[in-house]
């Protein structure tokens, strides 16, 4: 999925992290079957002064997407992960969507 903004910023010192401590994984530290559930508890408890939990991001996207009025149903929920139990290899001989063209959306909503 492309990035913009301070998630491109992130994930970029991400890897340079991951380049110094010669990993193949940005986030060698979560890298286990259980990884991501460590991640999301570990920055939902740094959150939890903030009264904001990981979630929020994605329905603050959702709620984005939704006030551009015209994004295909399809294109949102590839970019969300969020779906009708279909992921896009459910979709067989499809192609999907390109990274331009998620990329044109996720634009339209960038601030």
């Amino acid at each position: 999925m492309p990035l913009l903004g301070v998630s491109l910023e992130a994930a970029q010192e991400l890897h340079r992290r991951a380049v110094r401590l010669k990993s193949d994984w940005l986030m060698p530290q979560y890298a286990s079957e259980i990884g991501n559930t460590s991640c999301a508890a570990t920055l939902n408890k740094t959150m939890r002064q903030l009264d904001f939990r990981t979630h929020m991001f994605r329905h603050a996207f959702i709620d984005r997407l939704k006030a551009c009025g015209d994004v295909p149903v399809p294109i949102a929920e590839a970019i969300t992960g969020h779906g009708r139990n279909a992921s896009e290899f459910a979709r067989y001989g499809s192609v999907g969507y390109t990274l331009e063209q998620n990329k044109a959306v996720i634009e339209r909503i960038f601030v």
